[in-house]
């Protein structure tokens, strides 16, 4: 099976989290960022403060993995343009990742799935999501349904 990257690298993105997440003042963030707006500590495609992010209150930041989906978006989709160039793309790419990041998060568990004593209907119905999420580009109603039924038949079967 051919799966996407699904470990983060900022490197090949376009600071999609930075721009395109809603940021909530508390316990993980220092301030209020709402989505579609540049964090402020961003500088280009890069944090400015990633060294000191606990110690300035955003520790949420720190815990942040969007499972490879920002530079999936940014080099696949967009062929490595970046907004920051081209600022009629921002919609389009924030678009793209909050439809793909939901895939990339689910494509991760049934990865770690693979290391439960799956009886096998379980695990092949495992692979089979793994090929059908690989694929795909939006998170429709009808992945998300097929993924929960695998989630509560874990679940039943006690492999939490």
């Amino acid at each position: 099976m051919d799966l996407p990257d699904l470990t983060s690298d900022c490197s090949n993105c376009a600071a999609l989290c930075c721009v395109g997440l809603t940021l909530d003042k508390g316990d993980l963030f220092a301030f209020d960022k709402p989505a579609g707006t540049p964090c402020p500590n961003l500088k280009g495609h890069l944090c400015s403060a990633h060294s000191e992010l606990n110690a300035i209150g955003n520790p949420g930041c720190v815990l942040y993995d969007c499972a490879g989906a920002g530079q999936r978006v940014t080099q696949m989709r967009f062929n490595g343009e970046s907004w920051r160039d081209a600022p009629e793309l921002l919609p389009a790419m924030i678009r793209d990742f909050e439809r793909l990041r939901p895939l990339h998060e689910r494509m991760t568990q049934l990865v770690a799935a693979q290391h439960l004593a799956l009886p096998p209907a379980l695990e092949t119905e495992r692979l089979a999501l793994l090929t059908r999420l690989s694929r795909a580009w939006s998170d429709t109603d009808k992945m998300a349904a097929a993924f929960d039924t695998f989630i509560d038949a874990l679940r039943q079967g006690g492999f939490e």
